[in-house]
C-alpha cells in the first residue's frame, strides 16, 4: 500500500505539472482509487484468512494468491492507463524543467528520499524513531 500511495503522489504531481485536463486527472483518480481499493480488499482477505486458520493450509494459500493476483491485475491496468495518459512530450518537458531548475530539483529529490524511507521503513517505524529521540 505504501508503494501505491507513493506512486499516486507522483502521478498527480506530474499530472498537474503537465497540465492534464480535468477529465484526465479524474481518470487517474479513479484508477488510483481502484488500485487502493483492491489493495485494501487484499489486506482484508489476508487478515480474514489468518483469523480463520492460523496453521498452514494450502487452500488458504490459494485464496491469498488469488486476492494478491487481483491487486496485480489492477496495478497492471493502472500502468496501462498511466502509459496512455503520460507518454507525450509534455512529460519529458516537465522532467527536464525539474532537472534544470535547482529550486524544483532539490525539493523533488528530498521528497524522493523521504518517499523511499516511507516505503522501506514504514510510518510506524518512522514514528518510533522520532519517539526514541524525544525520550533521550
Amino acid at each position: 500500500m505504501r508503494i501505491h500511495l507513493s506512486v499516486a503522489c507522483y502521478v498527480f504531481f506530474f499530472g498537474v505539472r503537465m497540465g492534464l485536463s480535468r477529465g484526465e486527472l479524474a481518470c487517474l483518480g479513479v484508477t488510483v482509487g481502484v488500485v487502493m481499493s483492491a489493495e485494501a480488499m487484499n489486506t482484508a482477505v489476508e487478515k480474514l484468512c489468518d483469523f480463520a486458520e492460523n496453521r498452514r493450509n494450502p487452500h488458504i494459500r490459494v485464496i491469498k494468491d488469488i486476492a494478491a493476483g487481483a491487486v496485480l491485475l489492477t496495478a497492471l491496468a493502472a500502468v496501462a492507463v498511466g502509459l496512455f495518459t503520460f507518454l507525450r512530450p509534455a512529460l519529458w518537458e516537465a522532467v527536464l524543467e525539474i532537472c534544470h531548475t535547482p529550486a524544483l530539483l532539490v525539493p523533488f529529490l528530498l521528497f524522493a528520499i523521504l518517499d523511499l524511507v516511507f516505503i522501506f521503513a514504514g510510518p510506524l517505524r518512522m514514528a518510533g524513531w522520532f519517539s526514541e529521540k524525544k525520550k533521550r
